[in-house]
């Protein structure tokens, strides 16, 4: 069981991590435009290396 709590907390620091990162990616855009877009790439990103990474 301590095993599955570390892991959650690692987790837990990974994502907040990653929030952090985005957001200031997406808030040094110039435009709202740019920052919805880099938002979008950086997601699909994500989503695609979770996919791959889970196979």
């Amino acid at each position: 069981m301590a095993n599955a709590q570390y892991l959650l907390w690692v987790m837990i620091g990974t994502l907040t991590l990653l929030c952090i990162f985005i957001g200031v990616v997406v808030g040094r855009a110039k435009t709202p435009r740019v920052g919805f877009a880099t938002f979008a790439g950086l997601w699909v990103l994500f989503l695609l290396a979770i996919f791959l990474l889970s196979r």
